[in-house]
């Protein structure tokens, strides 16, 4: 049968009952509590009179009170009418916060709260969108057109013409990415195309709940430099046993042929996706060779001394033609793939060359000039100026594609070219314009006359001079600019091919001009090089050539100026503060008492000499 329940009462304040009975409940009216006897298990006291209301209602409801040690497992609820209480000392101290008994709890601890997050640093910086860079890659490459590439990332195809980072052993290891952070909590790990080649949890390294060193490498993710973030140089002034930062990188990850792509994630964090190309071309590096030359076969020539020379008419472009093999493989490097060392001396600059201007495309074609080489033809053009090219004739060439390089190759040319552009020139030898600067009165510029014969000093003649006839054995030539004593067989080995000066020409060979200038009685003349003699005339003027009859009115460079009146046959010098001496420097001429005004043409004749292997480069006529 069921137990009756009992009660049992009391009125006494403070009263509990000593025991009750199975089924028996107390309850003390003054106070309001109610007791029940529990049973221990065997613990200590059989059994024990337990209170079951141990609060107190206060008046008017809304709140109770506890006297004693409240225990619970958890507390659930709004805690914002639980105070503080007082402490031990009787009263709390002044302090960041002005606290009293009556403070309630979850007001102080959000205060407190934000005390402190104004005094915990900053964490390190995060790996979040951080770059990673491959170590040891060969270079750079674009994909080349016309055919599809394999795509291994899962997302957007590699498109052809735009550049990436090239890899070629199958394997990847980056460049570290140094001191980020927290390295002391969260999972790092890294991926190659969506999946992932390594991971590591992070551990606390230093301080009291100091676990292990992260430092390590956990398949191809590698950890390193596992710090204190107080030892960091990226994110200084973090105090101690706060945070950890790392090193990391990939090492040795696998690398499939094609596009690829890495990352690493950690607490949430990602670098920016690493994209390259593992390119499995075998191509050999390119290689550069040439046809031969072809000269213009109907050239615009000017002469000078009866030697043909190029102008610089279109007329007269070189030609050949440059042939690349290897020019791509599954990438090429850029457009433009052979680069011009520039201009030469003689030829102005072809330019760089791209593949369309070897009949190819931009982007190119996958294996494009392999097994059979592609070609471009190559215009040289002639510079405006006056030389004679021997040497290094046409400009270098350097081809570069991702798989090597071929450089300073130039198409070899032996043959010697003679170019006088159309412009004249004053600071070389041009026979028709030799510079007189601020020299009497008259305009124009010195211009060679006939020599008229052989010797020092035969009788003056003034006959204009031919420069596109041969020239006789006693005249030097001026040939690309300069003065000369010439032998030379024009007709071979030269271009344009031109006379045969090889024979009867041993001997002293003269270069005679004339000057057109009133009111000259003295004036200087520069000149650069070397020669045998220099005489000067002023063949009409009865009163210098009388005084000359000795020398047919030849007054030497040679030898100094006597001191009064006119040169003579007997003392024929005419410089005037130094002689000439075959090489050279500025000289003054003068003509003592006489003036070029009494010269019935103003006209005033110098005439050179040229000796074997005499050249001279420059000259010019002025005012003392």
């Amino acid at each position: 049968m069921a137990t009756p329940f009992r009660l049992k009462r009391s009125s006494v304040a403070g009263k509990r009952p000593g025991a009750l009975q199975k089924g028996e409940l107390a309850i003390n009216f003054h106070d309001g509590h109610l007791f029940a006897e529990r049973d221990t298990g065997g613990v200590g006291i059989g059994t024990t009179i337990t209170l079951l209301t141990p609060w107190k209602e206060s008046f008017g409801g809304g709140a109770i009170q506890y006297t004693g040690v409240v225990t619970a497992t958890r507390y659930e609820g709004e805690g914002g009418n639980l105070t503080l209480g007082t402490p031990t000392s009787g009263s709390y101290r002044t302090g960041a916060l002005s606290l009293t008994s009556s403070t309630k709890v979850d007001n102080s601890i959000e205060h407190l709260n934000y005390i402190l997050g104004k005094l915990v640093p900053n964490e390190p910086d995060t790996i979040g969108g951080v770059s990673l860079t491959l170590d040891g890659a060969a270079g750079t490459g674009r994909l080349c057109a016309g055919f599809t590439a394999t795509n291994n990332t899962g997302g957007s195809a590699p498109v052809a013409g735009t550049q990436y980072t090239r890899n070629t052993d199958s394997t990847i290891t980056t460049a570290y990415i140094t001191e980020y952070g927290p390295g002391d909590s969260g999972t790092i790990e890294g991926f190659v195309n969506a999946i992932g080649i390594g991971s590591t949890a992070f551990n606390d390294t230093f301080g009291q709940g100091a676990i292990k060193s992260d430092n390590g490498t956990f398949g191809a993710l590698q950890i390193a430099n596992d710090k204190d973030a107080v030892d960091s140089t990226r994110n200084v002034g973090i105090a101690s046993f706060f945070y950890e930062v790392y090193d990391a990188r990939f090492i040795n990850a696998a690398s499939p042929d094609g596009f690829n792509m890495a990352h690493m994630s950690h607490a949430g964090n990602s670098t920016a996706n690493l994209f390259w190309y593992e390119d499995p071309s075998t191509v050999g590096a390119p290689v550069i060779s040439f046809s031969g030359v072809t000269a213009p076969s109907s050239p615009t020539l000017n002469y000078s001394s009866g030697v043909p020379h190029y102008t610089q008419a279109s007329a007269n472009n070189f030609t050949y033609t440059m042939t690349v093999t290897n020019a791509t493989g599954d990438m090429y490097s850029d457009h433009v793939f052979v680069t011009s060392d520039g201009a030469t001396s003689g030829f102005n600059d072809p330019g760089d060359k791209t593949y369309t201007n070897f009949s190819g495309a931009n982007p190119p074609v996958r294996n494009f000039g392999v097994g059979t080489g592609v070609d471009c033809v190559i215009t040289n053009t002639v510079k405006d100026l006056h030389l004679t090219l021997t040497s290094d004739h046409f400009s270098r060439y350097d081809v570069v594609t991702p798989y090597g390089a071929h450089n300073d190759q130039r198409v070899s040319y032996s043959t010697n070219i003679n170019i006088m552009g159309t412009t004249a020139t004053t600071t070389q030898i041009d026979e028709d314009n030799i510079l007189i600067t601020s020299l009497g009165t008259g305009s124009g510029n010195a211009t060679r006359v006939n020599a008229g014969a052989a010797g020092d000093n035969p009788t003056a003649v003034y006959s204009t001079w031919n420069a596109s006839s041969q020239v006789a054995s006693y005249e030097a030539v001026t040939r690309g600019g300069v003065l000369r004593h010439d032998q030379t067989n024009y007709s071979t080995g030269y271009l344009p091919a031109g006379p045969d000066y090889s024979s009867g020409r041993s001997g002293a060979q003269y270069f005679q001009m004339q000057l057109m200038r009133s009111d000259v009685s003295q004036f200087n003349i520069s000149v650069t090089g070397s020669y045998g003699g220099c005489w000067v005339c002023l063949p009409d003027n009865s009163a210098w050539t009388s005084a000359l009859s000795g020398t047919n009115g030849w007054a030497s460079m040679f030898a100094a100026y006597r001191g009064s009146g006119v040169p003579t046959s007997g003392e024929p010098g005419c410089a005037s503060g130094g002689n000439m001496s075959g090489s050279s420097g500025t000289f003054t001429s003068v003509f003592g008492t006489e003036s070029s005004s009494n010269d019935s043409n103003n006209r005033i004749l110098i005439r050179w000499r040229l000796d074997n292997g005499d050249s001279i480069t420059a000259m010019s006529f002025s005012a003392t």
